[in-house]
């Protein structure tokens, strides 16, 4: 008897939310000037972006971040949406060493220091 009654009343319920749900609009995200949070922050769309192996010029390399592995300490640049490690090289982008806010590299064999972007003025640490 409670087996019946447990199973009628989750079919009641079933049909009650399926028929209040059908009639709504699909939810939408009003972002009201924040970043939408379903949005990756590192973007997998590159149509902006150079891929590394058709890089030609240092003006075409965005240092986007640097990584630390936790054992070990190697660092691992993130540029033009892909992570590179040191000595590796991808078309004639070589990245030669990475420290903590700049990576040496070498392009078709001419070397360059690419940094981390500024914090922008006006922006709190975190540490007061």
């Amino acid at each position: 008897m409670r087996t019946k009654y447990i199973c009628l009343m989750i079919s009641i319920f079933t049909f009650v939310s399926v028929n209040i749900h059908a009639g709504k609009a699909p939810f939408k995200y009003e972002a009201r000037g924040r970043r939408d949070p379903f949005i990756p922050l590192i973007s997998t769309d590159r149509s902006s972006q150079i891929s590394l192996k058709d890089v030609v010029s240092v003006d075409e390399l965005k240092l986007e971040g640097i990584a630390t592995t936790g054992s070990g300490g190697k660092r691992f640049a993130i540029m033009n949406g892909e992570m590179l490690k040191e000595n590796e090289k991808i078309g004639n982008v070589k990245i030669k060493q990475i420290s903590n806010a700049e990576v040496l590299l070498t392009i078709s064999e001419k070397e360059y220091i690419i940094s981390l972007p500024k914090k922008e003025e006006g922006l709190k640490s975190g540490k007061e």
